[in-house]
Formats: structure tokens, C-alpha cells, sequence
């Protein structure tokens, strides 16, 4: 895959580069290049089998054979369902030359949601249609939603959405030291390089004498179990880290919560249905008491969560419905407590003035120059439909979330059973915050920037209201923008949507907090004849779709 797309970039030497012959290149060069990949042990390479996931990882192992590249396929080894569960961590680790100075290194990690791999590369505009015959994605079509999709059938592509972290310091050393314990528990350790032989890299602990108000505090959280690392922290045998991090944010949290993930699933002790699926993490019940407590209290609180219009695949398929059928349990349960919770109260004002749920979706008129595919997709089928009408969803693979403007979380971890148990996929994420700003939590500076940016990207507006995310005014005026691209988005006439892509979570809320189907579409997502609430799988077990 090629990283450097931007015919602007200020990186000329570095488009059009794949990232393999980069790390080859970096192995014939003497830098000690490690790989440790998730080995997806449905993908088969004597029948040419891709996998369930499709993630390539018999093409990379067979791809760096043979070279300096030391690559290992890790599979996530589980005593009961060996095959289930995934290696989930995305994270990359270089000694980088110093900030601030010629000649030392220090250490250098990335974490978050991207996986390295085909789909990934997107800018915010997410086209649909009008980047398929350009360096973007003329060599990189995507599209898992719909079945038999490609290049030569045509868009619309599947849009990307996702947020990723740089840090250094000894945050970035703590995920190196991560991917050692993981790699000696899987893997050789042998043929590791230790730290301590890089020239000139900087001493530890890192300085902390750089006097900057926009200095970071960052710690690093994980879900993994002694499966698949050694030495985790006070003996333990499972480390659930960032569900504690999770929950103790939101306990936290004085005005707003701001959340994108891929997935929203959780709670099922509260749920009216499927108490027993499994589905135990306390996110969405703490953020629904959350807003509880401070409708209790009187104050104004608001949380916004994003998340794809429906998980990545067929929308019709088994899994899919089956994720579908949790996630619209877990609202349901969440409205009925805030609904409740205004009834009792007294006070006048609809759940929604609380909580929302919006997603991300495009619609493109069509192009003078664009790409003409050769061929078509089968009419009346979800892909003609999708093609017909120029329209698709943004998929939403974040996994952020943003407390008061002063805490933001962001890692690999979803919000569901699989990704918060520790005993399923493995998980790493950091949390942070700028101290200098600690006493001031309406000017958080870096942080706030950051979600006003998003909200930018998603919206195309910058306006004041959302500096008081909190505010009614605020999740009114969102809250609208979404109802109107909505609009838009699901109307029979192709209207360009110009870069605003949020749109409301297709259900009804009522006042009392029931959640019902929209009354236009026949509560199926539009371009499609798949049930937005979802169905129960008769055949999955929930630790699969949980």
C-alpha cells in the first residue's frame, strides 16, 4: 500500500513509496525492522483462502520472507475458541530524531484505530465516486458492504473515517515495552534489539525540564490477558485497563461527553431483552447515569456519540444484523433511563436534549471526468441502488472519546464486549490530558481544537455555540444539522451533500424514551432491504458479536 497519496504533500520523495519496499529498504539499510501481525487462522494460503477478516497476513508473511524483515503471525490463542478472538492493537514504534536537537533519538509510537492495510486512505471529503480514477484509490478500491463490489463495477467506494495518535516520551516507551512483552510471549525474543544499543538515544527518564503549557500527560491502558504477554503489571492475569479508563472518565465528566466508535454495545444487565448474551461493560450504563444524575441535579449535560450507520459488512448478513439487534438494545436501554429519568424530575425537555446518536454518510452528483466503469452492477440490488441514487455511508472506525474538552481517549478498542473484556481481542489506547490547563477547563487549548476540527469535518461549520458543547442550544443545533443531511442523504433526488456528512442516527427517540423506527424507508437503511433495528442470529453465539 502506498501512505504518501497528496499530489501537494510536502513529503515529493515519499509518494507513490509502498510501505513494504519502505521497511525492506530500511532492513537493507541495518535498521532492525520487527513485524508481528494478528494471524487470522481462517485465512488459508495452500487454498488461496483470504480469511473471514481478509487482512492479508499470509501475503505479508510470504511477502517479507526472505528478507531483513522479521515477520511473525501472532495468532490471539484463547483456551476455549481459538480461532475467535483478534490481535487488535495498531501501534508502530521508531527511534525518531529528537525534538529540538541534531544529534540525539528518542522513542516514537503511534496508536489508534488505523490498521495498515487497503481501504484506509481517505481525506475529508470521503468521496463516493470522484476519486476513483486518481492516485487516491484508482489502486485502492474498497468497498466490504456490498457484495461482489470493484473497481470495474464502479462506486461508491466505502469512505474512511478514523483518528490515530503520535506521542513520545515514556508513554511512547510503554508501548514498546507492550509490543516486547508480547512479542517474547509469541515470539523469539532473541532476535529483538534492545533499546539500549540505539546511538545517542535519549536517557531515561525523559526530561520533563521543557517548560510548555501544551505539554502532554499520557497513559497508556490495554485489555490483553497473560495469554498473550508476560510480566502484566501486579500479577495479573487479566488487565482490563482501559474499560477502568473508560468508566472512571466518564464518573468524571462535569459537561459533555464526545464519542466515535465503530461500535456501540454494552450493558446488557439493564437491557430488556438478552440479559444473559454476556455483554457486561459498564460504558453506555454509566453515561446513561451520568446524564441521569445531572438531570437530577438540574444541570445541563449533553453526550454525542458517532458511529457508523451500520458495522463493516453486508448489511443484511447474519453478523451484521446480529451487531445491529445489540447496538439498538444498548440505545434502547439508555433512552428508557434518560426518558425516566425527565419524567420523574418534572422538568420539561425530550431525551434527545441529552443524547444523541448521529452517523456519517456522503451523496456526490455526478462528475464531468470521472471515473466510467466498465461494467454494472445487477439492477434492483443493494449496489445499483447505491449507485443509482450516489450515495453511501462514511464508515466510522474511531475509537475516541473526548471528556469536557480536558480528557481524550483514543486507541484500538471498541465499545463492546470484545474489545473491553481482556480475554477477548487484545486492546492498547492512551489517555491524556495538558496539565497547565487543568485549572481552566473552558480554554483546554489542544484538546479543544481537536474536537472543534472534527466537528468541523463533519458539519462544515465552526460556530460559536460549539464552544458550549453542553449547552441545549448546542445538541439542538447539531441535532438539526443532522435531521436536515438526513434529509438530504435519504431523499429520492441526488443533492450534493458539499463536505457536511453528519446525519442523524436513523430511529425515533419519544418523549418518554421508547426508540422506534423511522416511519419513512420501512425502517430498513436506505439503498437496502436490511432492518435498521437488526435481528437476533439464530446461528452466531453472542461472544462472537458482542
Amino acid at each position: 500500500m502506498v501512505l504518501v497519496r497528496d499530489p501537494e504533500t510536502d513529503m515529493p520523495h515519499a509518494r507513490g513509496v509502498m510501505l513494504g519496499e519502505l521497511l525492506k529498504r530500511k532492513g537493507e539499510e541495518g535498521v532492525a525492522v520487527r513485524v508481528m501481525l494478528w494471524d487470522d487462522e481462517t485465512s488459508l494460503p495452500f487454498i488461496k483462502n483470504k480469511g473471514v477478516m481478509g487482512v492479508h497476513d499470509e501475503d505479508a508473511f510470504a511477502y517479507f520472507k526472505h528478507t531483513k524483515v522479521i515477520c511473525k503471525l501472532c495468532p490471539r490463542l484463547h483456551h476455549k475458541f481459538p480461532t475467535l478472538f483478534a490481535h487488535h492493537q495498531k501501534t508502530i514504534t521508531v527511534d525518531a530524531r529528537a525534538r529540538d536537537s541534531i544529534s540525539e533519538r528518542e522513542i516514537m509510537s503511534f496508536v489508534g484505530g488505523l490498521d495498515l492495510c487497503d481501504g484506509r486512505y481517505d481525506t475529508e471529503r470521503h468521496s463516493l465516486f470522484h476519486t476513483l480514477n486518481t492516485e487516491s484509490h484508482c489502486f485502492d478500491f474498497y468497498q466490504t458492504n456490498i457484495a461482489g463490489a470493484s473497481l470495474r463495477k464502479g462506486g461508491p467506494r466505502e469512505p474512511w473515517h478514523d483518528a490515530h495518535a503520535c506521542i513520545v516520551g515514556q508513554a511512547a516507551l510503554d508501548v514498546l515495552t507492550n509490543f516486547e512483552q508480547r512479542w517474547n510471549k509469541q515470539c523469539d525474543g532473541s532476535v529483538l534489539v534492545p533499546i539500549s544499543s540505539i546511538p545517542n538515544l535519549m536517557h531515561q527518564p525523559f526530561p520533563s525540564s521543557v517548560s510548555n503549557d501544551r505539554n502532554w500527560k499520557v497513559q497508556v491502558f490495554r485489555s490483553i490477558d497473560h495469554v498473550s504477554a508476560i510480566h502484566l503489571a501486579r500479577n495479573l492475569r487479566v488487565e482490563r485497563s482501559i474499560h477502568e479508563a473508560y468508566v472512571e472518565a466518564i464518573r468524571r465528566a462535569e459537561r459533555f461527553i464526545y464519542i466515535e466508535n465503530q461500535y456501540f454495545i454494552g450493558g446488557c444487565q439493564l437491557w430488556d431483552e438478552d440479559r444473559h448474551c454476556g455483554c457486561t461493560n459498564l460504558i453506555p450504563i454509566e453515561i446513561a447515569l451520568k446524564v441521569v444524575n445531572k438531570i437530577r441535579a438540574k444541570e445541563r449535560f449533553a453526550v454525542y456519540i458517532l458511529m457508523p450507520m451500520w458495522p463493516e459488512g453486508v448489511p443484511d448478513s447474519e453478523p451484521v444484523q446480529d451487531i445491529l439487534h445489540w447496538t439498538r438494545q444498548t440505545m434502547a436501554m439508555m433512552y428508557k433511563l434518560v426518558g425516566e429519568a425527565l419524567q420523574e424530575s418534572g422538568e420539561p425537555g425530550h431525551p434527545r436534549d441529552y443524547l444523541n446518536f448521529f452517523c456519517l454518510a456522503n451523496r456526490e452528483e455526478e462528475n464531468k471526468g470521472e471515473l466510467v466503469p466498465p461494467y454494472s452492477p445487477h439492477p434492483s440490488t443493494q449496489y445499483w441502488n447505491a449507485q443509482k441514487h450516489r450515495r453511501f455511508m462514511v464508515y466510522v472506525h474511531s475509537k475516541l472519546m473526548i471528556v469536557d474538552d480536558a480528557y481524550m481517549l483514543i486507541g484500538s478498542a471498541n465499545v463492546n464486549q470484545r474489545s473491553m473484556d481482556g480475554r477477548r481481542d487484545t486492546e492498547i489506547a492512551i489517555g491524556c490530558y495538558q496539565p497547565k490547563n487543568g485549572e481552566n477547563t473552558r480554554n483546554p487549548r489542544d484538546i479543544l481544537a481537536y474536537r472543534m476540527s472534527l466537528w468541523y469535518e463533519h458539519t462544515g461549520l465552526d460556530e460559536e455555540i460549539f464552544l458550549e458543547p453542553e449547552s441545549l442550544a448546542c445538541a439542538q443545533r447539531m441535532r438539526l444539522v443532522g435531521e436536515q443531511m438526513w434529509n438530504v442523504y435519504a431523499g429520492e433526488e441526488v443533492v450534493d451533500m458539499e463536505g457536511v456528512h453528519l446525519v442523524n442516527y436513523p430511529l425515533r427517540v419519544t418523549k418518554d424514551g421508547a426508540v422506534e423506527d423511522l416511519v419513512d424507508g420501512g425502517g430498513n437503511f436506505p439503498d437496502t432491504k436490511s432492518p435498521v433495528k437488526g435481528r437476533r442470529s439464530n446461528m452466531l453465539p453472542p461472544i462472537f458479536t458482542t
